[in-house]
């Protein structure tokens, strides 16, 4: 009896050591994992050439002319929520799947964001230089505000936003929020005030990104965005780095036209080790990894490889991104 061929997986740009999770995930389905970084449009077809579908870490961009490529492609599974690395219209122009694990690092995001955003309210970084300085004193804190007189601004209200929400509210932050996608009602029914962006910017105290990367959010946070923030408030931003034009965030640090920032993702990962944000006593940055625990790493595995053996085994996968493929 003639054996059925082998299914092909790549797995691009994955940062856990081994493959453990995905071999024990799919091996029922009798299918081999090819790995790779990624790093190059020719690395990823070297990689994917052959595959049925694509497990893509963050780093790797899946472009137009490496889909052209790879006509045997069924799927792209995104290891995350964003998939702003992944050329959308052409992978539904030829009815190749996009899918994301969009409901993983749910608390996570939001306790890392609230980590961010404590450390700022309680102007911790400037505590350190005055003590590193020699000094123990609580000068140079003030004025050191309650959070009870706190405004949050929350940029985009899904479901990062709303957790966040509800845990800033618990420890007496006013919270605000702007998304003209979901409605006013199911704002103010999660405990936020309804406001337009620009009021948003202008009033709050801490203004938190929460937003995908598109077109039209791409430097959402930019020159004139900064200039119409109050001088003490604070950016926090752990969704995708190029929400906010890194050059004009520098400039208004330096100028202290706003009060600092905290940044978990940039504009280019890494960034290279002579960016000026990385010297700047008004900017916290962490390495991308607000979504990272033991728990969250798991259970995006696993989901991850639950929406490629849907697509092995001829079905639909359950957070289909680019719905109009069906058509195809």
């Amino acid at each position: 009896m003639k054996r059925s061929a082998r299914k092909k997986v790549a797995v691009l740009g994955a940062r856990y050591g081994d493959l453990t999770v995905e071999t024990r995930a799919l091996a029922p389905l009798g299918v081999d994992l090819s790995e790779s970084a990624g790093r190059t449009e020719e690395e990823i077809i070297a990689a994917s050439t052959g595959a049925a579908v694509i497990l893509c870490g963050g780093a790797p961009k899946i472009t137009a002319a490496v889909v052209r490529r790879l006509p045997e492609l069924k799927a792209v599974v995104r290891y995350g929520i964003g998939v702003d690395t992944v050329d959308l219209t052409e992978c539904t122009k030829r009815g190749i799947y996009v899918a994301n694990v969009p409901d993983y690092c749910v608390d996570e995001v939001a306790t890392h964001a609230l980590t961010l955003i404590l450390n700022w309210s309680r102007k911790l970084p400037i505590a350190q230089q005055t003590l590193k300085g020699g000094d123990w004193d609580i000068a140079a804190l003030r004025p050191l505000e309650s959070p009870r007189d706190q405004v949050l601004g929350l940029v985009g209200f899904g479901r990062i936003a709303q957790a966040l929400c509800r845990m800033s509210r618990a420890i007496g932050f006013q919270v605000w929020a702007h998304d003209p996608y979901v409605e006013k009602s199911r704002i103010q029914k999660k405990g936020a005030k309804p406001v337009s962006l620009r009021q948003l910017v202008r009033g709050a105290d801490f203004i938190s990104l929460h937003l995908p990367l598109t077109a039209r959010t791409r430097h959402i946070i930019n020159a004139q965005t900064l200039r119409e923030m109050k001088a003490t408030s604070f950016l926090i931003n752990t969704a995708r780095g190029e929400l906010v034009d890194e050059e004009a965030l520098q400039d208004a640090l330096m100028d202290g036209r706003i009060g600092g920032a905290g940044l978990d993702v940039m504009e280019h990962e890494p960034p290279k080790s002579d960016h000026p944000l990385r010297f700047s006593e008004r900017a916290v940055i962490t390495p991308h990894c607000a979504w990272y625990t033991k728990r969250s790493q798991m259970e995006l595995r696993q989901k991850a490889c639950a929406e490629v053996i849907r697509v092995l085994r001829g079905g639909i996968p359950k957070h289909l991104v680019n719905k109009e493929s069906l058509r195809h």
